[in-house]
């Protein structure tokens, strides 16, 4: 008969894929130690810098586009 033992050297892993707010809520990925990127956007907050997204305004030209057709 097979053994039921998990196997140490196997990580095991959930019966189903994990949803993204599930990934996003788990602990534990980094450690606790932030990364550069995060390290960069806390001083640049700090500093008062704004944001240079152009995603509004993309967005906006995108959806103008879009409803052209």
């Amino acid at each position: 008969m097979p053994s039921t033992k998990p196997n140490p050297k196997t990580p095991s892993r959930p019966a189903q894929p994990e949803l993204p707010h599930e990934r996003d809520e788990r602990t534990g990925s980094t450690d606790g130690v932030p990364s550069e990127r995060v390290k960069q956007a806390h001083r640049d907050v700090s500093r008062g810098v704004q944001d240079t997204s152009r995603a509004p305004e993309a967005d906006r030209a995108y959806q103008r586009q879009k409803t052209k057709r």
